[in-house]
């Protein structure tokens, strides 16, 4: 139960910076270090869509479902959320070792958050199969 709510807390962050990026686009500018290219107007779009509702939906229905379905099926619900986190602190990581200048302390910081994040979302699927593997 206490890896639910981990994860739950988690996901719940992940969705509250999702609906902060669509409702505040230049705040998720600043935070992720990027701007939109003069005279696009898309690049607020883009913040908008991708690094706002992407993430508030998916953190979101992730989270209701973690609760709402079957206790011994919800755990599942995390996986994918949590891949996509973790692919997203692998590719960062590939970043880093392959493009000139992304060795810096700001990227190592992002590489510790997606990876740490995709750690605290999956715990309820870990204990999960703590759980079958104790008495299976």
């Amino acid at each position: 139960m206490i890896a639910q709510v981990i994860s739950s807390l988690t996901l719940a962050f992940g969705a509250w910076m999702g609906l902060f990026a669509m409702l505040k686009p230049d705040w998720i500018s600043r935070t992720v270090g990027l701007t939109p290219i003069e005279g696009h107007a898309e690049g607020a779009s883009e913040f908008r869509g991708t690094l706002g509702g992407l993430f508030f939906f998916s953190h979101l229905t992730t989270l209701v479902l973690l609760w709402y379905l079957d206790q011994m099926i919800a755990p599942i619900i995390v996986i994918p959320l949590a891949a996509a986190w973790a692919g997203s602190g692998i590719g960062r990581m590939l970043s880093i070792w392959r493009d000139e200048g992304t060795n810096t302390r700001q990227n190592w910081i992002w590489v510790g958050f997606e990876l740490g994040f995709s750690v605290l979302i999956i715990l309820p699927f870990v204990m999960m199969l703590r759980l079958i593997h104790i008495t299976g």
